[in-house]
Protein backbone atom coordinates (compact mmCIF):
# COMPACT_ATOMS: atom_id res chain seq x y z
CA UNK A 1 0.00 0.00 0.00
CA UNK A 2 2.77 2.64 0.97
CA UNK A 3 4.25 1.96 -2.48
CA UNK A 4 0.89 2.24 -4.41
CA UNK A 5 0.15 5.86 -2.40
CA UNK A 6 4.10 6.69 -3.21
CA UNK A 7 3.70 6.05 -6.95
CA UNK A 8 0.23 7.71 -6.73
CA UNK A 9 1.86 10.77 -5.22
CA UNK A 10 4.64 10.97 -7.85
CA UNK A 11 1.93 10.49 -10.66
CA UNK A 12 0.54 13.93 -9.13
CA UNK A 13 3.65 15.60 -8.85
CA UNK A 14 4.63 14.77 -12.44
CA UNK A 15 1.07 15.91 -13.81
CA UNK A 16 0.89 19.37 -11.96
CA UNK A 17 4.57 19.72 -12.98
CA UNK A 18 3.02 19.35 -16.82
CA UNK A 19 0.35 21.37 -16.06
CA UNK A 20 2.77 23.97 -14.68
CA UNK A 21 5.10 23.76 -17.64
CA UNK A 22 1.95 24.47 -20.36
CA UNK A 23 0.74 27.23 -17.95
CA UNK A 24 3.97 28.61 -17.93
CA UNK A 25 4.24 28.36 -22.19
CA UNK A 26 1.31 30.34 -22.63
CA UNK A 27 2.03 33.47 -20.17
CA UNK A 28 5.68 33.54 -20.93
CA UNK A 29 4.41 33.23 -24.79
CA UNK A 30 5.95 36.57 -26.39
CA UNK A 31 4.24 39.50 -27.93
CA UNK A 32 4.16 39.30 -31.98
CA UNK A 33 3.60 41.92 -34.36
CA UNK A 34 1.03 40.52 -36.38
CA UNK A 35 -0.74 37.19 -35.49
CA UNK A 36 0.84 34.61 -37.89
CA UNK A 37 -2.37 35.51 -40.45
CA UNK A 38 -0.69 38.84 -40.72
CA UNK A 39 2.19 37.51 -41.54
CA UNK A 40 1.31 35.04 -44.16
CA UNK A 41 -1.05 37.31 -45.62
CA UNK A 42 2.01 40.22 -46.37
CA UNK A 43 4.33 37.55 -47.67
CA UNK A 44 1.61 36.34 -49.94
CA UNK A 45 0.77 40.01 -51.19
CA UNK A 46 4.63 40.45 -51.49
CA UNK A 47 5.06 37.52 -54.11
CA UNK A 48 2.00 38.86 -55.66
CA UNK A 49 3.64 42.17 -56.27
CA UNK A 50 6.48 40.67 -58.18
CA UNK A 51 6.83 41.60 -62.02
CA UNK A 52 7.59 38.27 -64.01
CA UNK A 53 11.89 39.06 -64.20
CA UNK A 54 11.50 37.15 -60.86
CA UNK A 55 11.79 33.78 -61.58
CA UNK A 56 8.31 31.93 -60.86
CA UNK A 57 9.84 29.48 -58.95
CA UNK A 58 10.06 32.40 -56.48
CA UNK A 59 6.60 33.90 -57.15
CA UNK A 60 4.80 30.74 -56.96
CA UNK A 61 6.04 29.50 -53.90
CA UNK A 62 3.13 31.70 -51.88
CA UNK A 63 2.45 28.71 -49.12
CA UNK A 64 6.45 28.15 -48.40
CA UNK A 65 6.90 31.76 -48.17
CA UNK A 66 3.62 31.95 -46.35
CA UNK A 67 5.22 29.62 -43.84
CA UNK A 68 8.41 30.38 -43.39
CA UNK A 69 7.14 33.95 -42.60
CA UNK A 70 5.60 32.47 -39.41
CA UNK A 71 8.80 30.90 -37.82
CA UNK A 72 11.39 33.27 -36.17
CA UNK A 73 8.18 34.05 -34.08
CA UNK A 74 8.91 30.21 -33.01
CA UNK A 75 12.32 31.14 -32.25
CA UNK A 76 11.12 32.80 -29.28
CA UNK A 77 9.18 29.75 -27.82
CA UNK A 78 10.32 29.15 -23.81
CA UNK A 79 11.01 25.92 -24.66
CA UNK A 80 14.44 27.32 -26.01
CA UNK A 81 15.71 29.99 -23.74
CA UNK A 82 18.94 30.12 -25.31
CA UNK A 83 17.91 30.98 -28.42
CA UNK A 84 14.49 32.79 -27.22
CA UNK A 85 17.04 35.38 -25.58
CA UNK A 86 18.86 35.99 -28.22
CA UNK A 87 16.21 36.46 -31.18
CA UNK A 88 13.64 38.25 -29.01
CA UNK A 89 15.64 41.97 -29.51
CA UNK A 90 15.36 41.37 -33.41
CA UNK A 91 11.76 42.01 -33.86
CA UNK A 92 11.41 45.88 -31.91
CA UNK A 93 14.07 48.66 -31.39
CA UNK A 94 12.94 51.02 -28.49
CA UNK A 95 13.92 54.69 -30.43
CA UNK A 96 13.00 56.62 -27.38
CA UNK A 97 16.02 54.76 -25.73
CA UNK A 98 18.36 56.66 -28.78
CA UNK A 99 17.06 60.17 -27.34
CA UNK A 100 16.17 61.65 -31.01
CA UNK A 101 19.78 60.53 -32.30
CA UNK A 102 20.22 58.25 -35.37
CA UNK A 103 20.93 54.44 -33.57
CA UNK A 104 24.33 53.33 -34.88
CA UNK A 105 25.27 51.34 -37.96
CA UNK A 106 26.59 48.49 -36.68
CA UNK A 107 24.52 45.89 -34.25
CA UNK A 108 27.52 45.65 -31.71
CA UNK A 109 27.54 49.53 -31.16
CA UNK A 110 23.91 49.17 -30.81
CA UNK A 111 24.54 46.95 -27.70
CA UNK A 112 27.04 48.63 -26.48
CA UNK A 113 24.93 51.43 -26.47
CA UNK A 114 21.83 49.74 -24.53
CA UNK A 115 24.90 48.72 -21.98
CA UNK A 116 25.74 51.94 -21.12
CA UNK A 117 22.16 53.33 -20.63
CA UNK A 118 21.48 55.56 -17.44
CA UNK A 119 19.89 52.89 -15.11
CA UNK A 120 18.05 55.15 -12.86
CA UNK A 121 16.65 56.71 -16.03
CA UNK A 122 15.09 53.60 -17.69
CA UNK A 123 15.14 51.58 -14.29
CA UNK A 124 11.80 49.54 -16.37
CA UNK A 125 14.38 48.90 -19.15
CA UNK A 126 16.13 45.95 -19.89
CA UNK A 127 19.43 47.34 -20.51
CA UNK A 128 20.87 45.51 -23.13
CA UNK A 129 17.58 44.46 -25.06
CA UNK A 130 16.17 47.56 -26.48
CA UNK A 131 16.05 45.97 -29.99
CA UNK A 132 17.81 44.92 -32.84
CA UNK A 133 15.39 44.87 -35.33
CA UNK A 134 16.70 47.36 -38.37
CA UNK A 135 19.98 44.69 -38.09
CA UNK A 136 17.47 41.44 -38.11
CA UNK A 137 15.97 43.41 -41.47
CA UNK A 138 19.76 44.19 -43.44
CA UNK A 139 21.01 41.08 -42.53
CA UNK A 140 18.08 39.06 -43.98
CA UNK A 141 18.69 41.18 -46.93
CA UNK A 142 21.60 39.56 -47.56
CA UNK A 143 21.29 35.81 -46.99
CA UNK A 144 18.39 36.71 -49.51
CA UNK A 145 21.15 38.49 -52.02
CA UNK A 146 23.28 35.15 -51.42
CA UNK A 147 21.17 32.90 -51.82
CA UNK A 148 19.22 34.80 -55.24
CA UNK A 149 23.18 34.72 -56.29
CA UNK A 150 23.63 30.88 -55.86
CA UNK A 151 20.24 30.79 -57.85
CA UNK A 152 21.70 32.44 -60.79
CA UNK A 153 25.04 30.24 -60.33
CA UNK A 154 23.50 27.07 -60.17
CA UNK A 155 19.61 27.43 -61.70
CA UNK A 156 18.76 23.38 -61.31
CA UNK A 157 19.65 23.43 -57.77
CA UNK A 158 16.74 23.16 -55.98
CA UNK A 159 18.57 23.31 -52.55
CA UNK A 160 19.38 26.64 -53.94
CA UNK A 161 15.89 27.38 -54.78
CA UNK A 162 14.58 26.17 -51.50
CA UNK A 163 17.09 28.57 -49.46
CA UNK A 164 16.03 31.77 -51.46
CA UNK A 165 12.06 30.71 -50.68
CA UNK A 166 13.51 30.07 -46.62
CA UNK A 167 15.52 33.37 -46.14
CA UNK A 168 12.83 35.41 -48.45
CA UNK A 169 10.45 34.43 -45.55
CA UNK A 170 12.22 35.40 -42.80
CA UNK A 171 13.31 38.22 -44.17
CA UNK A 172 9.20 38.78 -44.70
CA UNK A 173 8.87 38.41 -40.82
CA UNK A 174 11.23 41.29 -39.86
CA UNK A 175 9.36 43.61 -42.08
CA UNK A 176 6.29 43.06 -41.12
CA UNK A 177 7.09 43.60 -37.55
CA UNK A 178 8.65 47.01 -38.56
CA UNK A 179 5.37 48.11 -39.79
CA UNK A 180 4.03 47.28 -36.58
CA UNK A 181 3.99 50.79 -34.77
CA UNK A 182 4.22 49.09 -31.45
CA UNK A 183 7.77 47.71 -32.44
CA UNK A 184 9.40 50.90 -32.52
CA UNK A 185 8.42 52.27 -29.00
CA UNK A 186 9.30 51.36 -25.45
CA UNK A 187 5.52 51.65 -24.75
CA UNK A 188 4.89 48.38 -27.00
CA UNK A 189 2.21 47.47 -24.40
CA UNK A 190 0.82 50.32 -22.46
CA UNK A 191 2.10 53.76 -21.39
CA UNK A 192 2.50 55.88 -18.45
CA UNK A 193 -0.68 57.99 -17.79
CA UNK A 194 -0.78 61.01 -16.20
CA UNK A 195 -0.18 59.72 -12.37
CA UNK A 196 2.31 57.50 -13.75
CA UNK A 197 0.31 54.39 -13.81
CA UNK A 198 0.31 51.98 -17.07
CA UNK A 199 -2.43 52.61 -19.02
CA UNK A 200 -4.09 50.61 -22.18
CA UNK A 201 -2.36 47.76 -21.14
CA UNK A 202 -2.87 44.98 -23.93
CA UNK A 203 -2.86 47.32 -26.75
CA UNK A 204 -0.21 45.12 -28.33
CA UNK A 205 -2.33 42.24 -28.63
CA UNK A 206 -5.24 43.62 -30.01
CA UNK A 207 -3.65 45.59 -32.76
CA UNK A 208 -1.41 42.49 -33.65
CA UNK A 209 -4.46 40.16 -34.29
CA UNK A 210 -6.66 42.95 -35.89
CA UNK A 211 -5.61 41.72 -39.59
CA UNK A 212 -6.55 38.14 -39.21
CA UNK A 213 -9.63 38.68 -37.12
CA UNK A 214 -10.94 41.41 -40.03
CA UNK A 215 -10.12 39.15 -42.61
CA UNK A 216 -7.00 41.08 -44.14
CA UNK A 217 -6.59 39.16 -47.61
CA UNK A 218 -3.06 38.84 -49.73
CA UNK A 219 -5.09 40.48 -52.22
CA UNK A 220 -6.37 43.55 -50.20
CA UNK A 221 -2.71 44.04 -49.49
CA UNK A 222 -1.40 43.87 -52.82
CA UNK A 223 -3.75 45.72 -54.93
CA UNK A 224 -2.26 48.12 -57.17
CA UNK A 225 1.17 48.55 -55.56
CA UNK A 226 4.75 47.23 -57.33
CA UNK A 227 8.08 46.54 -55.80
CA UNK A 228 10.59 49.25 -56.33
CA UNK A 229 14.57 48.57 -56.79
CA UNK A 230 15.95 50.27 -53.13
CA UNK A 231 18.89 52.63 -53.86
CA UNK A 232 20.60 52.10 -50.44
CA UNK A 233 18.98 49.41 -47.99
CA UNK A 234 19.94 50.64 -45.06
CA UNK A 235 18.81 54.16 -45.95
CA UNK A 236 15.16 52.51 -47.04
CA UNK A 237 15.11 50.40 -43.60
CA UNK A 238 15.37 53.71 -41.82
CA UNK A 239 12.86 55.76 -43.63
CA UNK A 240 10.37 52.80 -42.63
CA UNK A 241 11.17 52.32 -39.18
CA UNK A 242 10.39 55.90 -38.85
CA UNK A 243 7.71 56.11 -40.07
CA UNK A 244 6.47 53.30 -38.24
CA UNK A 245 7.41 55.23 -35.26
CA UNK A 246 5.23 57.93 -36.61
CA UNK A 247 2.11 56.13 -35.89
CA UNK A 248 2.70 55.33 -32.43
CA UNK A 249 0.09 57.75 -31.13
CA UNK A 250 -2.31 56.99 -33.48
CA UNK A 251 -2.06 53.43 -32.76
CA UNK A 252 -2.49 54.47 -28.66
CA UNK A 253 -5.78 57.12 -29.40
CA UNK A 254 -7.68 54.27 -32.11
CA UNK A 255 -7.45 51.92 -29.11
CA UNK A 256 -8.97 54.21 -26.78
CA UNK A 257 -11.63 54.16 -29.27
CA UNK A 258 -11.98 50.74 -29.30
CA UNK A 259 -10.93 50.79 -32.89
CA UNK A 260 -8.67 47.68 -32.44
CA UNK A 261 -11.68 45.94 -30.56
CA UNK A 262 -15.22 46.78 -30.36
CA UNK A 263 -15.28 49.30 -32.93
CA UNK A 264 -12.94 47.78 -35.46
CA UNK A 265 -14.39 50.07 -38.86
CA UNK A 266 -12.29 52.84 -36.83
CA UNK A 267 -9.32 51.58 -37.31
CA UNK A 268 -9.50 49.65 -40.90
CA UNK A 269 -8.01 52.62 -43.20
CA UNK A 270 -5.15 52.62 -40.20
CA UNK A 271 -4.32 48.83 -40.43
CA UNK A 272 -4.81 48.45 -43.85
CA UNK A 273 -2.26 50.98 -44.70
CA UNK A 274 -0.07 49.56 -42.34
CA UNK A 275 0.06 45.92 -43.90
CA UNK A 276 0.18 47.37 -46.80
CA UNK A 277 3.45 49.12 -46.36
CA UNK A 278 5.16 45.70 -44.52
CA UNK A 279 3.86 43.94 -47.52
CA UNK A 280 5.53 46.81 -49.76
CA UNK A 281 8.65 46.69 -48.04
CA UNK A 282 8.95 43.14 -48.62
CA UNK A 283 8.20 43.03 -52.01
CA UNK A 284 10.85 45.71 -52.74
CA UNK A 285 13.57 44.20 -50.39
CA UNK A 286 13.09 40.67 -52.16
CA UNK A 287 13.01 42.47 -55.25
CA UNK A 288 16.38 44.60 -55.12
CA UNK A 289 17.73 41.11 -53.42
CA UNK A 290 17.23 38.93 -56.85
CA UNK A 291 18.31 42.62 -59.26
CA UNK A 292 21.98 42.81 -57.12
CA UNK A 293 22.19 39.19 -57.17
CA UNK A 294 23.10 39.29 -60.97
CA UNK A 295 27.07 39.40 -61.13
CA UNK A 296 26.27 41.05 -64.26
CA UNK A 297 24.71 44.24 -63.50
CA UNK A 298 25.66 45.05 -59.60
CA UNK A 299 28.34 44.04 -57.07
CA UNK A 300 27.67 42.69 -54.14
CA UNK A 301 28.96 45.97 -51.18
Amino acid sequence: MPRIATRHRYAFALCLLIATALVLEIALRPAHAWWSGGHKAIAIAAAKMLPDDVPEFFRSATDELAEMSVEPDEWKSPMTPRLRATEQPEHYIDLELFEGKPYPRARFDALKHYDHLDGDKYKNISIGRGGTLPYAIEEGYERLLLAFRQVRIYPESQGAKHRAILYAGWLAHYCGDCAMPLHTTINYDGKPGDDGHMIQKGIHARLDGYPEKNGFTPEMLAENQKPNRVADVWTEINRAIAESHQNVEKSYELDAANGFDTAPEKAKDFVLERTRAAAKLTADLWYTAWIKSDPGKATIK
